[in-house]
């Protein structure tokens, strides 16, 4: 270790018997330091992105006439249910969790900036005072004495091996994880608030179907009552009645306690103890008008992987784990440290400023590693294991969210053909009703014909509630899973305005 210092002398020093100015030493210092730093380079590998070779194609293709990609249109594109947008604005701005991944988000920024800070000297001010007065033992004529110091401070690691830069880059990539993890918190939230809304307006119409099918087993059963007082049907056609009855009857406590589950967890959604959903009329919930693009296009898996919060989060965590390796690296070798101070020495406070008792110094250090009982050599090789496991962790993304693309294209086909069977049941059994109900009326049948045409229809109702639930569903995991409703710059910019008024 090289030392240079003065004390208490003019601005000038010695170095190996040449005596030169003390600011010119440090001038000399410094500038060999820059072109040392500047001529190093960084430790570890430069990150490459791996190459993984995914299907030209998903197995099926839901291409129609247009061409927008699915995944690359604005939820508001998407959704088109005004009263359904208006939830998602709310819960975007209200959502608790959704505020803290911004927080995260915000703390990941200020991680980027103190990891940064290491690249540069550090500067600050030391300032000292002391009083003191000789023992009495040792002079007979003790005097106080007083002494006053004020230093400027430098200190600096030199970036030789690239350390500091590799943990800048470990950082920044774990800051763009940090984002795109803030894309898919929005991603999931969106599509979260959608399927619950949908779910509700599911649950709510068939519990509107339930009422209206108790209403008229309710007046069936009065209308037996009745016939059996006129001697026209027996005693068992009554229990029937009273049977079809409490069946559609024991359906309705369920079905509210679920609407009213429901709504509170939309409500959780929305960051409200008690915000007022709109309640829609059993016509505005069975006309189903449009509420997603007729038209659209999923894309080939290679766009997909450009879509996605999480491929991109896994990949920018490969990139950190890569940059630690480069870290883990540059232990082997020595450190490179300059640290200097200069400042002022006087006896008087008031002459601190206008002293001659100029003091400075310059300490160029160097720490090597020798002996550590194999450290840093295991930890450069958990460094490596991290990496193989970001690596795998990447792969593994890629080939889930190629997959659950798959899965949620099979499943919105599979809803397609399914309601528009069940559609037909549904009229199947609407007519069936209506010649069961006429032929009752006149006599021709019997109330079991009556009850079981009732039944099946009430059953079909349900069931095709929930077939077009299962659809919009569907659509809306297609959406999600193509990486669709991310944050744009401009929101994005929003919350760094955001976070820089606070």
């Amino acid at each position: 270790m090289l030392k240079f210092s003065s004390l208490s002398a003019p601005t000038q020093g010695y170095v190996d018997g040449i005596r030169v100015k003390g600011k010119s030493c440090l001038s000399i210092l410094f500038g060999a330091s820059v072109t040392l730093l500047l001529s190093s380079c960084a430790m570890g590998p430069d990150y490459q992105r791996p190459e993984i070779e995914v299907p030209a194609q998903y197995h099926d293709d839901l291409a129609q006439e247009s061409q927008e990609n699915l995944g690359l249109a604005n939820w508001k594109a998407f959704y088109l249910d005004e009263d359904l947008q208006v939830l998602i604005s709310h819960a975007l701005a209200q959502n608790l969790d959704l505020e803290t991944v911004r927080s995260r988000l915000i703390a990941a920024r200020r991680e980027v900036t103190v990891t940064d800070s290491a690249l540069y000297p550090a500067f600050g001010i030391n300032a000292d005072a002391e009083r003191s007065i000789d023992s009495a033992i040792t002079n007979t004529d003790p005097e106080h004495g007083n002494e006053f110091t004020l230093d400027g401070t430098v200190s600096w690691e030199l970036d030789v091996w690239g350390a500091n830069r590799r943990r800048s880059e470990a950082e920044y990539a774990n800051f763009l994880s940090a984002q795109e993890a803030l894309n898919l918190a929005v991603i999931s939230l969106i599509s979260d608030v959608a399927s619950r809304y949908y779910e509700w307006l599911d649950i709510e119409q068939r519990y509107l179907i339930s009422l209206n099918t108790v209403e008229i087993r309710l007046k069936e059963r009065d209308l037996a009552r009745l016939r059996k007082q006129n001697g026209v049907i027996s005693g068992l056609q009554v229990r029937q009645a009273e049977v079809e009855y409490q069946s559609a009857k024991v359906t309705l406590p369920d079905l509210d306690f679920e609407r009213k589950a429901k709504a509170n967890q939309l409500k959780i959604l929305l960051g409200e103890f008690d915000y007022p959903l709109a309640l829609k009329t059993q016509q505005e919930i069975t006309a189903y008008r449009q509420l997603f693009p007729t038209s659209f296009t999923v894309g080939v898996p290679s766009q997909m992987l450009s879509q996605r919060p999480d491929v991109k989060a896994a990949e920018q965590e490969l990139i950190a784990a890569n940059a630690n390796v480069g870290v883990a690296k540059a232990a082997f070798f020595p450190q490179f440290t300059i640290t200097g101070s200069y400042g002022t020495e006087t006896d008087d406070l008031s002459s601190i400023f206008d002293s001659q008792g100029v003091t400075w110094s310059l300490l160029g250090g160097i720490t090597a590693p020798i002996f550590n009982a194999g450290r840093i050599a295991a930890q450069y090789d958990i460094s490596q294991e991290a990496f193989n496991q970001a690596h795998l962790n990447y792969r593994s993304t890629v080939l889930k969210a190629y997959f659950e693309v798959n899965d949620a294209m099979n499943s919105f086909r599979r809803s397609e053909l399914a309601i528009e069977a069940q559609q037909e049941l549904v009229e199947a059994s609407k007519e069936y009703t209506r010649l069961a109900t006429l032929r009752y009326r006149n006599g021709v049948s019997s109330s079991l014909d009556l009850m079981d045409a009732q039944r099946s229809l009430f059953s079909a109702e349900l069931t095709l509630s929930q077939v077009k639930r299962d659809r919009l569903l569907s659509l809306i995991t297609l959406y999600r899973s193509l990486g669709g409703g991310v944050l744009t710059q401009e929101e994005l910019a929003q919350i760094t305005d955001q976070e820089n008024a606070d």
